[in-house]
């Protein structure tokens, strides 16, 4: 039979039990009772401690899953996709906007895989089926996860598109008609010319006359190629993967003859043989020869024209075209690339807009400006290939 040990049963024992005579005895008693009341005290108090940790640990965990779940709530009610990666780059989450904008359920799919369905085209934004998206990435601190946003641009690039053909469109009319007042010149000289070839003429006459002829029909060559340039501005580029070097040595070749008639001196840096980007050889070298034409024209004395192109980073490369001559006006830089704006009498207005429609085709961006000694300068970035071989 079990009995609980207390002071009055340790009482029943013999002093001689113990070792001790009886007022020691008591004294023992005393310090047990104060003891068991303070362990007791002790108790009650960590019991109470307990208790309430367990009932703020409670009330913590509701606070968290009420969070959770309003996170969850708004993050259904975005309107962009929303997807967590993992540290391998694998689907943890995504809302419904998210599996909407790119087809199926994604938990657990590789994000590579997603990519490899669509393309990312040279503006950057990512077309999958008939959508085209813009895609941000963020990663978390600490877990090694990224947050993917996504969002949907496909009725902004229509509309933007759709507005830029009305503007080449209401642009068209007048383009015409300064296409035809800068022809006529050249056309009522010509009309002159073969009225004098008919006629019983020296043959050093002749071939002035001819020589004549050929510039007045390779000016309106270009004033035919300026305003099909700007028409055909709009029209999406075959993008490939171009040289930079081999882009910058035939933009000054096909400038050659005009280059040595000025006595004009080009300057180019040690180019990489191996830079390379998604780009369009014929437009881009147009647009490199573009410029030295402006410089060779806006030059009074002796042209000195110096390129320089390479990578800046891994994802963007520079070209920067420079020259002698006495600068662009400082009121008239902001609109050197808008459309008829000329700053000569026999100008088109259409050369550096061209220029700028093929680099902003390209995903990349112009830049024109006046250096601090004399001068102007454009500078052009673009994309750099994935498949460059520039160090940066």
């Amino acid at each position: 039979m079990n009995q609980t040990v207390t002071p009055e049963v340790l009482k029943q024992f013999p002093a001689e039990f113990w070792d001790v005579d009886s007022g020691d005895l008591n004294e023992v008693e005393t310090a047990l009772r104060r003891g068991y009341k303070e362990l007791s005290g002790h108790v009650a108090r960590l019991t109470s401690e307990l208790e309430a940790a367990r009932i703020a640990r409670r009330e913590d965990n509701e606070k968290r899953e009420a969070l959770l779940n309003r996170f969850v709530t708004v993050l259904d009610a975005l309107p962009g996709g929303v997807i967590i990666l993992d540290d391998t780059g694998v689907i943890m989450e995504a809302n419904p906007q998210a599996s909407a904008l790119l087809g199926e359920p994604l938990e657990g799919e590789s994000w590579e895989k997603i990519e490899a369905r669509g393309r990312f085209n040279p503006q950057g934004s990512f077309e999958i089926g008939r959508r085209r998206l813009n895609v941000s990435t963020c990663p978390l601190p600490n877990n090694g996860e990224t947050v993917v946003l996504l969002s949907d641009i496909t009725a902004q690039h229509t509309l933007q598109r759709e507005l830029g053909r009305k503007t080449r469109l209401s642009a068209l009319g007048e383009m015409a008609a300064r296409l035809a007042h800068q022809i006529r010149t050249p056309l009522s000289s010509t009309v002159l010319y073969i009225e004098q070839l008919s006629k019983d003429i020296s043959p050093n006459k002749r071939e002035r006359i001819c020589n004549a002829l050929r510039g007045q029909l390779t000016q309106t060559e270009g004033l035919i190629a300026s305003m099909l340039g700007f028409v055909r501005g709009g029209s999406l580029l075959c993008l490939e993967p171009t040289n930079i070097k081999e882009v910058v040595d035939q933009a000054i070749s096909s400038c050659g003859a005009d280059l040595d008639a000025a006595t004009a001196t080009v300057k180019v840096n040690k180019i990489n043989p191996g830079l390379t980007i998604l780009g369009a050889s014929i437009e881009l070298s147009s647009v490199i020869s573009n410029v030295i034409q402006n410089a060779l024209n806006a030059c009074d004395e002796k042209p000195a024209i110096e390129i320089w192109a390479g990578a800046i980073n891994q994802h963007m490369m520079l070209i920067r075209i420079s020259d002698n001559g006495p600068g662009i006006p400082e009121n008239c830089i902001d609109q050197v690339f808008d459309p008829f704006f000329t700053t000569r009498a026999n100008g088109t207005g259409l050369g550096l807009a061209v220029l700028a429609s093929v680099v902003q085709q390209h995903g990349g961006t112009v830049h024109a400006a006046n250096r601090e000694s004399r001068g102007a300068q454009f500078t052009i970035l673009l994309p750099v290939e994935s498949t460059s071989k520039e160090k940066s």
